[in-house]
């Protein structure tokens, strides 16, 4: 374990911490790559399909991020911070900012985990395409912003 995570490990505890760091450091470099040259709409699109692929991509990794006792640490945080700061950017080009937000945020993170882990586990049994799905929750969340603009 230590060779692929390229830190020294003695207790599970401290590989739970690291590997959460790393998927949240992941996520945001991700979530960058993908809203580059981007704003608004097309910034949020980008960022939400970047989630999922991550997620659905590196599923050990994206839940390690799940906050636990054990994980929550200073260094998970300042990368929950990291991650949290490129979100809340592009919701302030959408207008939503503040506590509505924050609110954003639980919703958003709902959503694309949510969705994933249905989607993982084969628990639609609609005969339905995901991408489709998923690009109208993409479209319901966007336009449901404005709910959220002050």
């Amino acid at each position: 374990m230590e060779r692929h995570l390229s830190d020294k490990v003695s207790t599970i505890p401290e590989m739970r911490r690291i590997l959460a760091v790393r998927g949240y450091r992941e996520l945001r470099e991700a979530v960058e790559r993908e809203i580059a040259g981007k704003t608004g709409a097309d910034a949020l699109r980008a960022m939400m399909l970047a989630m999922r692929r991550y997620a659905l991509d590196r599923p050990g990794l994206s839940a390690a991020t799940f906050r636990t006792p054990e994980i929550d640490t200073p260094e998970w945080r300042a990368a929950y911070m990291e991650l949290g700061a490129v979100v809340l950017g592009v919701f302030g080009q959408l207008g939503v900012r503040g506590e509505q937000a924050m609110h954003a945020l639980r919703i958003l993170r709902s959503l694309v985990r949510g969705f994933v882990l249905h989607e993982m586990a084969s628990s639609f049994l609609e005969p339905l395409g995901h991408d489709q799905s998923y690009e109208l929750a993409i479209k319901v969340f966007t336009e449901g912003l404005a709910v959220l603009r002050k």
